[in-house]
């Protein structure tokens, strides 16, 4: 039986691999006992309120996630930050909402079907130029099949989104933004400033670095384990590709006798030819792996008697993969992985495009590099080190003169001047509105809006190097839109403020509905 399990595992694995996708989560956790082994769907998986939960009902709850994904309705997502624990593992998602559902109950709120149903036709998933498309929501309805779900989980989850908002809106109804915190932030976020900058670039100080010999020496000698040739691989692979989505046909015409008939047939139909695809897709994959068990097998006579393409490529490093994999991250890890001894033809791994089935043809051995291949590279380190070093001092020195020149009653541009320093010519920055045409503007906003006016900011990184900046005045300007901006600034306040005082509430909730994971325990 062993035998027969480790000849056939690829088979298993990537049928495997399908049933995961088509059920979208599996989650499941070790039981122990005689030997570690999976817990089943009806072995316990959690307890809340004193109330014990199994695996599959915590399946069921994960894949309201899936509903949640396909119906767009992203910002029922916030509840898996709504409140979190490391304890959790991960499962933050599946506790929050039945702590939510808890709530709901207790305040009374109780989405009706009509209700849900009014939420749902308003997603943008389930529209078609600006209107509710009945098409639409059954296509997703039938994808949703897939999954081991239906149109009642479409109408559960529109429910939970509406006991969302309404509990969030109970929660902070009752806050109501400070005058005087609003004028603050207004000011705060609408002021223009007046600034000056001083630049200082990293190549101009590696100009002025000086590198010795027995400095490149010594530094090879301590990292000399890191300077190492990159292994390569070469490698042949059968690429089995996932069949073309076939578009959703268009909306039935009611004008049409039967439209909606005939449209829902050639959706079915559709859905049909795509699942036939798919299990010839995993039966080739499947034929090509266990062809690979047999002895002496060999790759390319595999893929000539079952006619499918075989893609060779050079020798290439990790890190410099060819265009036509180098998306594919869980292949290039199987590739650098495998033991071509002990493997000669890998597994079935998902990819991006398909299948991938490969063998590795050559192995390029990384190699010690002597200090004579290397002395270039280490030079530009040595050379960058001295040269951040430097100019980390520059900066700071440069930045302690000015502002002790400053508070002494001394102009800028004489302070500038006496240290040979470049100052540009007064700008001005919108904190609201950094300038597009101000380079460097998104770095320099954070650092000038909290320094004080006649002062110079810390120092500020960029591409080039460093930077300093002299703020010279604050205006807050007469705009015509300014009590639209007012009230904008108010609102985003409030809202903020209200999902502070929810998530400190919902956190509360969460403490008190005492999750707790099942425990390993030995019988």
């Amino acid at each position: 039986m062993l035998e027969f399990f480790r000849r056939h595992r690829g088979a298993f694995l990537t049928t495997l691999t399908v049933i995961i996708i088509l059920s979208f989560s599996v989650w499941g956790g070790w039981k122990t006992g005689n030997g570690e082994q999976m817990a089943s769907s009806s072995d316990p998986a959690f307890t809340i309120y004193g109330k014990e939960y199994t695996v599959g009902e915590m399946q069921k709850f994960q894949r309201y996630q899936q509903v949640i994904y396909m119906l767009q309705m992203y910002d029922l997502l916030g509840l898996s930050q709504a409140a979190q624990e490391p304890e959790a593992k991960g499962n933050d998602f599946v506790f929050n909402l039945l702590v939510l559902q808890r709530q709901m109950d207790e305040l009374g709120i109780h989405p009706s079907d009509a209700e849900a149903k009014a939420e749902l036709e308003k997603q943008n998933a389930l529209q078609e130029n600006g209107k509710y498309s009945p098409q639409r929501a059954y296509n997703l309805q039938q994808n949703l099949g897939m999954y081991g779900m239906s149109g009642g989980d479409m109408l559960e989850v529109a429910k939970i989104s509406i006991g969302y908002r309404k509990v969030q809106e109970l929660i902070g109804k009752n806050y109501i933004p400070s005058p005087i915190e609003t004028e603050k932030a207004y000011a705060s976020r609408n002021q223009t400033l007046k600034i000056q900058t001083i630049d200082f670039k990293l190549e101009d100080f590696k100009k002025a670095a000086q590198v010795k010999d027995d400095e490149i020496q010594k530094y090879y000698d301590e990292k000399k384990d890191t300077y190492k040739s990159t292994e390569k691989r070469a490698v042949s692979y059968v690429l089995f590709e996932n069949p073309k989505d076939v578009p959703p046909p268009p909306a039935p015409d009611p004008k049409v006798p039967d439209a909606a008939k005939k449209a829902e047939d050639a959706a079915k139909k559709a859905e049909e030819d795509k699942q036939a695809k798919l299990k010839a897709q995993v039966e080739l994959v499947n034929k090509f792996n266990e062809a690979s068990f047999d002895a002496g097998a060999k790759f390319d006579d595999i893929a000539k008697n079952l006619k499918v393409k075989v893609e060779v490529l050079p020798a290439f490093a990790n890190e410099a993969a060819p265009d036509a994999i180098k998306d594919e991250a869980d292949l290039l890890k199987q590739i650098f992985a495998i033991n071509k001894e002990h493997r000669p033809i890998s597994d079935p791994v998902k990819g991006t495009k398909g299948y991938y089935i490969f063998t590795v043809t050559k192995i390029e051995e990384s190699k010690q590099q002597a200090l004579a291949e290397v002395k270039d590279k280490v030079k530009e380190t040595l050379v960058t080190q001295k040269a951040q070093e430097a100019m980390s001092k520059a900066v700071n020195d440069a930045r302690t003169a000015l502002n002790d020149g400053l508070k002494a009653g001394k102009k800028v541009e004489d302070l500038a001047k006496d240290k040979k320093l470049t100052l540009t010519p007064v700008k001005e920055l919108s904190i609201a509105e950094p300038a597009a045409d101000l380079p460097n503007a998104y770095q320099i906003t954070p650092e000038a809006e909290k320094t004080p006016v006649g002062a110079v900011t810390k120092a500020i990184d960029i591409d080039t190097g460093a930077m300093l900046v002299y703020v010279s005045a604050r205006e807050l300007r007469k705009r015509d839109d300014s009590a639209a901006l007012r009230k904008t600034t108010e609102d985003r306040n409030a809202s903020d403020e209200r999902k502070r005082l929810f998530e400190a509430w919902f956190a509360s909730k969460r403490k008190e509905a005492a999750v707790r994971m099942q425990v390993k325990e030995e019988v």
